[in-house]
């Protein structure tokens, strides 16, 4: 398989930026179709940083039908692009829009919570010609902070939320949440 486009892959804990590198990055070219994952209902149409910055985006649960007109195509949240929130392989979708040449990029948690890999970022770096990892600042003690933790249970694996139910941790301070 002759790959003509490109894959870069974002991926680090909450707080860590990922949204705003993917806007950036969408601002830089021309062309570009961004997506949110349907379910994520946070900011309506728009994909959204903690810095301000934002770009239009579609929601969706399946690959856009006009997808292949598009040169570049973010995708935001990327652990949350599978099944019941997505229909299809997301990985071999992006790999299909990379193999007509389109520069794809996405971005999203390599961990959830319990600091274990989400498959479906796994495959994408795996897949990805680059992946640049970011880092936050814990919250609790300002260090560089690789993980994201729960301040407290909720029983979802697969939930959006903010400082309301995340915080980023370093080694030191990440602690799974307390039961209710």
């Amino acid at each position: 398989m002759t790959v003509k486009g490109r894959l870069v892959v974002y991926v680090g804990p909450m707080f860590a930026g990922k949204s705003a590198h993917l806007i950036a990055a969408a601002k830089r070219e021309t062309d570009v179709l961004a997506l949110k994952p349907d379910f994520d209902t946070r900011d309506g149409s728009e994909l959204v940083s903690r810095d301000g910055s934002h770009l239009a985006a579609v929601s969706a649960n399946v690959w856009p039908a006009d997808a292949d007109r598009y040169d570049h195509i973010v995708l935001d949240e990327g652990q949350f692009w599978v099944s019941p929130h997505y229909n299809g392989d997301i990985v071999q979708d992006i790999l299909q829009a990379r193999l007509r040449g389109a520069h794809v990029t996405v971005g999203g948690l390599d961990t959830d919570y319990r600091r274990v890999p989400f498959d479906v970022m796994t495959r994408l770096m795996d897949e990805a010609d680059e992946v640049i990892v970011l880092k936050a600042h814990c919250h609790v003690c300002g260090a560089p902070a690789a993980w994201t933790a729960k301040t407290h249970e909720t029983g979802h694996l697969l939930e959006t939320g903010d400082q309301e139910l995340y915080e980023a941790r370093c080694d030191a301070h990440w602690t799974l949440p307390d039961r209710p």
